[in-house]
């Protein structure tokens, strides 16, 4: 069942289009990757869903029911979160702050019980709750940037690039995490830059270039398709190998 369906989607910033004429699905309890190189418009499509771009034409719809032109508060009441590359979390406060501003629309023992339940899917941040959110390294950071998204519990979540600058060996980390939540019943929409890596773990892709879609598929088919890989994906058997 299609929970997350744009069609025909121009967008962009202003008299800048990036996106032209794009068509996707996400259906329920899918793991979605959004592949390409820079500069395709990976993010401006997941930005575009959460109402922070300029919609020329096409439609976005969540269970059949439009999103274009709300605002983003309505948007997150729909079920669905959406986790920036940047500026997702609040580096002055500690990571127990910054998860109980995720739940500040509970009471206190609602609040507490939904921390419980982070801390089992997170338990490196239930060892380090005093600890501030800044002195986290790259990992860690990502990994409480998605428990607050996860504690919205939303139907779907939209993650910005969650491995950006993180050693292959926590690379694996973040994406097992997230096959996780999947498999916890959480629908996911990831753009990524690690092609290969993401593709281990996703159920289907979509390849963006020059802001249309170029390719989509199984992870299977995609990896398959060598034009695809060396032509959209731009990794390398150099690289491939670092993500073992």
């Amino acid at each position: 069942m299609s929970l997350l369906t744009i069609e025909q989607l121009t967008a962009g910033y202003g008299k800048l289009v990036v996106l032209r004429d794009v068509n996707l699905t996400v259906d329920e309890g899918q793991f979605v990757a959004i592949l390409g190189p820079n500069g395709s418009g990976k993010s401006t499509l997941v930005k575009s869903v959460f109402s922070m771009t300029d919609i020329v034409a096409g439609s976005i719809e969540m269970d059949s029911r439009s999103l274009i032109g709300l605002p983003t508060e309505s948007i997150s009441q729909h079920g669905i979160a959406y986790v920036p590359q940047r500026e997702n979390i609040f580096s002055s406060m500690t990571i127990r702050e910054n998860l109980l501003l995720a739940v500040r629309h509970l009471d206190s023992p609602k609040a507490e019980a939904a921390l419980r339940d982070a801390f089992e899917l997170f338990p490196i941040l239930e060892e380090r709750q005093e600890q501030g959110a800044g002195q986290l390294s790259g990992g860690e950071r990502q990994m409480l940037a998605i428990a607050i998204g996860w504690l919205a519990r939303p139907r779907l979540m939209l993650l910005d690039e969650p491995s950006a600058g993180l050693a292959p060996s926590l690379v694996k980390d973040v994406f097992r995490l997230l096959r996780r939540l999947c498999e916890a019943g959480i629908t996911l929409a990831v753009v990524e830059q690690n092609a290969r890596s993401i593709l281990r773990w996703c159920d289907y892709a979509y390849v963006l270039r020059e802001g249309e879609i170029a390719f989509q598929g199984t992870s299977e088919e995609i990896l398959a398709d060598e034009e695809t890989v060396k032509g959209y994906l731009g990794v390398s058997p150099a690289v491939e190998s670092l993500l073992h």
